[in-house]
C-alpha cells in the first residue's frame, strides 16, 4: 500500500484562474528569475534516507547517472542548455490537460503548490528546468513553477504540438495551424519570440520539424519553404536574419545553409547579420555540424566532408554505410552528428570521424527524442527487424547494452539508463546488466537521474524507486490521481 495519503482536495477543480499576463515577456525579468535560484539547495530527493539502503545495483545506477550527466553537461546555467542536462530534481509536476491545472508534489507525496495555467484542453505541455510551457488549440501559456503568479499567454491558432529544434533541449517551438507563424519559448529564461511581432516576410511557411539550434537554444535556424529561405530567430537579437537555402547548421556566430540542385549542393556560410562568408559546391547534402573552424557535411550517399570556414576548401574524410541518408541531428552536447540512413544509423564526431556505423538501427522517437536524439551521453537505437533496443555511447560509439524490447523508451538525462517495455513487463538497462523492473502498473515518467519512476496503478500516480530483483525498495509514494501528464523539476 502507498505509505503517503493522497493530497487533499485532489479533484483537480476549485482553483482560481491566474490572471493572463501580457503577450510579450520582459527578457531581463526572465533571466533574473532564473539566476535568483542559484542559492537554493539542490539535490535529488533520496528515499533511502528513510529506509534501509537499497543494495548495490540501485545505488550504482543512480550514482552513474548523476556522474555522467554532471561531467558532460556541467552545472545549471540559466543562459545555456546545460540546465537541462542536470540530473537534480526535487519536485514532481503533474498537469491536468482538461482544465490546465498544475500540481506540484515533493518526494514525500506532499503537495507543495497548485495553480491554473489559464488555458484549458491542453494539446501538449513541456517542463524545462523550472518553466512549464503548455499549448492548446488557441493559446500558449508560459509559467515559472517557482513563482506562478504571473503567467504569460500568447493567443495563437496552434497546431497543438510543441517541437524542440534539433540540437537543443532548452527551447520549444509552437506553430500556428498553417505554419505561417511560430512562437519560440526559451525555457531557462522564459523569453518568448513571436513572429507576429517581427518584421518577417509575407507568405512564410516554417518547416519546424527541420529547425536547427545551437546547444543553448538561443539561436534557432528555421527553413521558410514558402519563401525558399532560412530565417534565424535569436533571443540575443532584436530582429530575424534571412538567408538563401535550407537550414543546415547554426552556432552562436554563424549559420550554414544548403541549396540542393539536382545531385549537387551550394553550401553557404554567413554570420548572424547576413554577411556572406565562404561558399562552395559539393554533392547534395542532408546534414551538417559546425565544429571548430570547419563544417562537417554529410552527403546524400553517405560522403563525410569537411568545409573550412576560413578558406572554403572541402576535404573528403570518410563514407557511411547506412544507405541513402535521410537526415542528421546534432546531439545537444554539440560535438556529435547522428546520421539516419534508410539502412541504418551512424555517429560522426567533431573531426568528421565515423565512430559508429550501425546497420538496421534507427534512433527511438518517443518522449523528448521524438524528432531527434536529445540525450547527453548515449543514443538509444531500435532494430525493428529483431525487436531489439541498443544503448550506444556517444563518446566512442561502443554498444553498451542490448535487449529485446519495444521502442517506447523512457530514458534519463544521459540516455544510458533507459527503462524499456516488453510483453512481460519493464526492463532496466544499465551498462552492466539487463534486469526486470519490480513494479505494478504502467510507467509514465522517469526522473532525470534515472533512479525514480512514476507509475500509474488503480487510477493513482505512484512515485517509486527503480527497483530490480534482490533489492529492497521503499514503499511507493502516492502523488495524486491519474489522468495527468507528469514531469520532474528542480525548484
Amino acid at each position: 500500500m502507498p505509505r503517503s495519503r493522497p493530497p487533499m482536495y485532489d479533484d483537480g477543480g476549485g482553483l482560481p484562474d491566474v490572471a493572463r499576463g501580457e503577450q510579450r515577456h520582459d527578457p531581463s525579468r526572465g533571466r533574473d528569475s532564473v539566476e535568483g535560484h542559484d542559492n537554493r539547495r539542490r539535490g535529488v530527493p533520496n528515499f533511502l534516507i528513510r529506509r534501509a539502503i537499497v543494495v548495490g545495483l540501485v545505488v550504482v545506477l543512480i550514482a552513474v547517472a548523476s556522474i555522467v550527466a554532471g561531467n558532460l553537461l556541467g552545472s545549471a546555467d540559466g543562459g545555456s542548455g546545460s540546465a537541462f542536462g542536470d540530473s537534480d530534481w526535487n519536485t514532481i509536476v503533474s498537469i491536468d490537460k482538461n482544465i490546465g491545472a498544475v500540481v506540484l508534489t515533493d518526494a514525500d507525496g506532499e503537495e507543495t503548490g497548485r495553480f491554473r495555467l489559464g488555458i484549458q484542453s491542453l494539446t501538449d505541455s513541456s517542463v524545462i528546468g523550472s518553466t512549464v510551457i503548455a499549448a492548446s488549440t488557441d493559446s500558449i501559456a508560459v509559467a515559472d513553477l517557482s513563482a506562478p503568479d504571473d503567467i504569460a499567454t500568447i493567443d495563437i491558432e496552434s497546431a497543438g504540438e510543441l517541437v524542440r529544434p534539433s540540437g537543443t533541449v532548452a527551447t520549444v517551438i509552437a506553430p500556428d495551424i498553417a505554419s505561417e507563424r511560430v512562437v519560440l519559448v526559451h525555457g531557462p529564461t522564459r523569453e518568448v519570440i513571436d513572429t507576429a511581432d517581427l518584421d518577417t516576410v509575407p507568405g512564410a511557411r516554417y518547416d519546424i520539424d527541420l529547425a536547427r539550434s545551437d546547444p543553448t537554444g538561443r539561436n534557432v535556424l528555421v527553413t521558410d519553404s514558402g519563401n525558399f529561405q532560412s530565417v534565424l530567430f535569436s533571443f540575443d537579437r532584436d530582429a530575424p536574419s534571412f538567408f538563401p537555402g535550407l537550414a543546415l547548421a547554426v552556432n552562436d556566430s554563424i549559420v550554414v545553409t544548403a541549396q540542393n540542385v539536382g545531385t549537387n549542393a551550394n553550401i553557404n556560410v554567413f554570420d548572424h547579420d547576413g554577411e556572406a562568408g565562404v561558399s562552395t559546391q559539393t554533392a547534395s547534402v542532408r546534414a551538417g555540424m559546425i565544429s571548430g573552424g570547419n563544417v562537417i557535411l554529410i552527403g546524400v550517399e553517405g560522403e563525410v566532408l569537411s568545409l573550412s570556414i576560413a578558406s572554403g576548401e572541402v576535404t573528403t574524410l570518410d563514407s557511411l554505410s547506412v544507405g541513402t541518408v535521410q537526415s542528421g541531428n546534432v546531439a545537444p552536447r554539440g560535438d556529435r552528428l547522428i546520421v539516419r540512413g534508410d539502412q541504418g544509423t551512424a555517429i560522426v564526431d567533431g573531426d568528421g570521424l565515423v565512430i559508429a556505423d550501425l546497420p538496421g538501427a534507427q534512433p527511438t522517437t518517443t518522449g523528448i527524442d521524438k524528432l531527434a536524439p536529445r540525450r547527453s551521453t548515449c543514443v538509444i537505437l531500435a532494430r525493428a527487424a529483431t525487436n531489439e533496443i541498443m544503448v550506444v555511447d556517444l563518446d566512442d560509439g561502443a554498444i553498451r547494452i542490448e535487449a529485446l524490447a519495444q521502442p517506447e523508451v523512457l530514458a534519463d538525462v544521459s540516455g544510458c539508463l533507459p527503462v524499456v517495455p516488453t510483453s512481460a513487463g519493464y526492463l532496466s538497462l544499465t551498462p552492466d546488466a539487463v534486469q526486470p523492473v519490480t513494479l505494478v502498473g504502467d510507467v509514465l515518467a522517469i526522473s532525470p537521474d534515472g533512479g525514480t519512476l512514476v507509475v500509474e496503478n488503480n487510477n493513482r500516480l505512484l512515485l517509486t524507486e527503480r527497483a530490480v530483483p534482490d533489492s529492497d525498495p521503499a514503499d511507493p509514494v502516492d502523488i495524486g490521481r491519474a489522468g495527468r501528464s507528469v514531469a520532474f523539476a528542480d525548484l
